[in-house]
């Protein structure tokens, strides 16, 4: 599921500053997640079940300048 998938982009893929992508074991306000083009909120957020070929996209609505 999605959930197991944030830990393991947790662990295995964040170098640096896991806060900024992470809140507890989901991600932070203003990162939309997309499974297959669709707001993971209309797929079951965390408990989503990944299936083969699924795309998940994480997009940062915050910007800096």
């Amino acid at each position: 599921d999605i959930r197991n998938l944030l830990k393991w982009i947790k662990t295995n893929l964040l170098k640096e500053r896991p806060e900024l992508f992470m809140q507890g074991e989901s991600v932070r306000p203003g990162i939309l997640v997309l499974i297959n083009d669709a707001d993971w909120e209309l797929m079951g957020e965390l408990d989503y079940k990944l299936q083969d070929q699924d795309n998940v996209l994480f997009i940062s609505t915050l910007h800096g300048g």
